[in-house]
């Protein structure tokens, strides 16, 4: 009978145990989703305020500006100087944070 409540008394603490772990990391789920919403948030502030100005200074007639992101006038790997602004700085970024091949987590 010892033996039985012993396994018993050893059963739920590693079930209390286990239930902490599951609150733990379910905290930490809800903060780094929190992080990524804010993250997601900031991109999406930054995307509408760059795209505002392109559209600003493109009705203003500035010709710089028009030929940045002007698929036509691409260079010849076929990307406007934008693409091409962004995807360098997107592959530092990678290349800092130690990740290979940054290019398969680029959309299009």
């Amino acid at each position: 009978m010892k033996a039985l409540q012993a396994a018993i008394a050893e059963q739920t603490q590693r079930a209390d145990a286990m239930q902490q772990q599951a609150a733990d990391l379910e905290l930490q789920l809800a903060v780094t989703e929190a992080r990524l919403a804010v993250e997601m948030m900031h991109a999406a502030g930054l995307a509408a305020q760059a795209s505002h100005m392109m559209a600003v200074a493109m009705e203003a007639g500035v010709p710089a500006l028009s030929e940045l992101v002007d698929e036509q006038e691409a260079s010849e790997a076929g990307k406007s100087r934008l693409a091409q602004i962004y995807e360098a700085a997107f592959d530092a970024k990678a290349a800092e944070l130690g990740i290979e091949d940054p290019a398969r987590f680029r959309e299009g």
